[in-house]
């Protein structure tokens, strides 16, 4: 088999699964290694604007930020959420994730993973809190977050306060809402919801990813510029 064919079946593994695992695709995953497949991959990270993050055991496949055609667009956020939902859901959707990643994995020592589990009261609590600061705290702050992290934060506060607090999964309640994102997260395989939708733990694959890749040390410094630096704090 040729080293174009191998990298194509190495690629058509991401398409499928996202990923390429040792332990499943043993001969694909040590064809990686073959410095002409590698090149042949490298080619199409760069053509197709994606990453190959490499762990231990496994590899995958990582879309640049704003990839319409292998990531995801508000448009796909929306239709998750329902037929009718408006781009303010699914930036409220994309905060929330931020949200439980930051939970899971804001950390400051050298593994920055916090917890193992998350409870869902827990994480409904410190939405409540971080949405009232929004909303209670001054326009200007809210207005230059807007502007950094290209999110409507008041926006998407005042939202989350327009939703019943009471405990029903609907999604227009405040847990339903919570769910739902759990829920796209573990579609992904990101995370598991136990206990009877009460519990989410990371997965490995999130693991990976976090410890990998995205925690590079620029972006722990952006996690905490928006989570905890400063002013910031009070209103993110």
């Amino acid at each position: 088999m040729n080293n174009l064919k191998i990298s194509l079946k190495i690629f058509k593994k991401f398409l499928e699964k996202g990923q390429l695992d040792r332990e499943s695709d043993s001969d694909l995953f040590l064809e990686f290694r073959n410095p002409e497949v590698r090149q042949a991959l490298s080619q199409m990270e760069e053509e197709l604007d994606f990453q190959i993050v490499e762990a231990s055991t496994t590899l995958y496949m990582v879309p640049a930020s704003g990839n319409n055609l292998l990531g995801f667009t508000s448009k796909d956020f929306r239709e998750w959420i329902s037929s009718d939902a408006r781009l303010a859901d699914a930036y409220l959707l994309t905060y929330i994730g931020m949200v439980i990643l930051f939970l899971f994995y804001g950390g400051k020592n050298q593994n920055p993973k916090q917890r193992e589990f998350l409870r869902l009261s827990k994480l409904l609590e410190e939405l409540d809190s971080r949405f009232a600061a929004i909303t209670e705290g001054e326009e200007e702050q809210a207005l230059s977050l807007e502007e950094t992290y290209s999110l409507n934060f008041l926006r998407i506060a005042e939202l989350w306060e327009s939703k019943q607090g009471f405990e029903e999964k609907s999604r227009k309640t405040k847990t339903g809402t919570i769910l739902n994102a759990c829920r796209f997260l573990e579609r992904e395989n990101l995370i598991r919801i136990l206990d009877n939708d009460r519990e989410i733990r990371p997965t490995r694959k999130l693991d990976d990813l976090m410890l990998n890749y995205y925690l590079n040390e620029s972006r722990v410094e952006e996690i905490m510029a928006l989570f905890e630096g400063g002013n910031v704090n009070a209103n993110d």
